[in-house]
Order: C-alpha cells, then sequence, then structure tokens
C-alpha cells in the first residue's frame, strides 16, 4: 500500500517514519508559505460588491459592482478582462462568497435552511440561504414539463454552442477554478498555522480562539511516542521503552517484527 495511507492501525515503524517525515516538512513552513502567497498574488482574487438593506443594514445579496483584489495583470485581472471585451458580465458568474466575511450574505456561506415535508412524505421544500433558483419560487421540488422550455432552449442554442463556450462558458470555469485555488490555498496556510501551533504565516495568525494546541504537530507527535514509549519528566520519550499502560487497551497500535519492519512505512 502507498506509504502513509495507514489511519487507525500501524505498527511502531510507520509512526517512526511518519514522524519523521512531517518534523522535516514542518521546518519548511516558512518558504512553503512564501511559495503559497506568491501564487495568491499571481492568481488574483476577485470579489463582489453587496448591496444592505436601508433599513436593517443587512447585507443583501444585490450585487452592484466587482473588484479584483492584487495586480490588475494577475490571472484572474486578465480573464476577467477578456471575458468583459468578449460581451460578458462578470456580475453573471458567481457570488463569489469568501467564509467569515461580513460584508457578505451569509457572511460567505451557502447552506441548506431545512427541509419540509408533507403529510404523504413528500419533499415540500429543500431552499436554502442563496435566492437563486429557490424551489419554493415554483412552488416546492416538482417535476416540470419539458415539451415549451427544455427541449425549446435545447433547439435555441443548437446553432451558438461553439460561440458559448469560447465567449462565456470555458472563461468562466477558468475564472471559477482560480477562485477555488485562492481558497485552497488559504485554508492549506490556514492548516499550516495550525500544525505550527504557533506564530503566523504570511497574514495568518495563531490565536487561542481559532486554533486548539493540542493539535499542533508537537502536541500530536507527543501524544503518540508517550503511547508506544514511556515518556520522562521533562517531557523525552526514549527509543526502546513500552508503555503497556497505554497499548494495553489499544491492541491496532503495534510494536514490529524486527528487523524486517524496523523503521519501515509500508
Amino acid at each position: 500500500m502507498p506509504s502513509f495511507s495507514y489511519q487507525g492501525t500501524f505498527r511502531e515503524g510507520q509512526w517512526r517514519a511518519f514522524r519523521t517525515f512531517v518534523l522535516q516538512e514542518r521546518r519548511d513552513f516558512s518558504s512553503r508559505a512564501g511559495v503559497i502567497a506568491s501564487e495568491i498574488k499571481r492568481i488574483g482574487r476577485v470579489a463582489l460588491l453587496f448591496a444592505r438593506d436601508p433599513t436593517t443594514e443587512k447585507v443583501t445579496q444585490e450585487r452592484f459592482g466587482i473588484m479584483v483584489i492584487g495586480q490588475p495583470n494577475s490571472s484572474i485581472g486578465k480573464l476577467l478582462t477578456a471575458y468583459c471585451a468578449l460581451g460578458g458580465n462578470p456580475l453573471d458568474i458567481s457570488l463569489f462568497l469568501w467564509p467569515d466575511d461580513s460584508t457578505q450574505p451569509g457572511t460567505g456561506y451557502a447552506f441548506p435552511k431545512g427541509f419540509s415535508y408533507s403529510l404523504q412524505g413528500q419533499e415540500a421544500d429543500e431552499d436554502s440561504n442563496i435566492d437563486k433558483f429557490k424551489p419554493s419560487r415554483i412552488g416546492g421540488t416538482r417535476e416540470t414539463p419539458t415539451d415549451l422550455s427544455s427541449r425549446n432552449m435545447g433547439l435555441a442554442k443548437q446553432a451558438f454552442v461553439q460561440e458559448m463556450y469560447h465567449k462565456r462558458i470555458l472563461l468562466e470555469e477558468r475564472i471559477l477554478k482560480l477562485s477555488d485555488l485562492v481558497g485552497q490555498l488559504d485554508q492549506e496556510r490556514v492548516l499550516m498555522v495550525q500544525a505550527q501551533g504557533r506564530g503566523s504565516l504570511g497574514s495568518e495568525q495563531w490565536t487561542p480562539e481559532k486554533y486548539n494546541k493540542d493539535h499542533s504537530v508537537p502536541c500530536l507527535v507527543y501524544l503518540f511516542d508517550s503511547t508506544f514509549g514511556i515518556a520522562e519528566a521533562d517531557g523525552r520519550v526514549p527509543e526502546g521503552t513500552f508503555n503497556l499502560t497505554n497499548l494495553g487497551p489499544m491492541p491496532q497500535l503495534l510494536s514490529d517484527i524486527l528487523p524486517a519492519e524496523g523503521n519501515n512505512a509500508l
């Protein structure tokens, strides 16, 4: 099986191989964060401007503007320029939601608002917090006739499929994929700060309110080290000791058959 594919059942040698790997990789976090920052700068970000209700000051889903965050010659900036030059409206593409952002509807999250059922057990609606295409707009989830809408819409599109892909669809897909990639890079940086257990990487700062110290790599390494071996008063866990008290209730944590399996990730 591939290295590090184990999860719940593994040997001490597998743990030590993984332990060495993650501790070495943790040293590389600063340069890795630099690469991520460079990639985000190269790709750029896109954000929509949302209106507010004049009475309640609550953010609505009405979009009145769009901006590219970063350099105008970023990848997303260039794609949006080409998209607009071909007649596209960037407000048609997506809500471009960013999590934990109070300037966006739903603070940047799309989520279901629940389900309701009729006495016959049929689903009545499955609305989300996003207004677009809510089932309740057509009276709930139901089968819709296709003779008028779907069939004729298909006929109307036939002669324009190539132009639709060239001037709209492919550009929209690339913009969305790059926006998604920036979100993944942001999440990677969050996971790195969590693993680091302190300090910051780029704009991401470790705080006890957001992160759990026990989920950092040093704490997790100590957890497994002190499960396999016996920890001394200063926290060191010498190799060659066996913590039978901790290992007893966990038969899924195995010792190695030496010498064949010693310090072997497979």
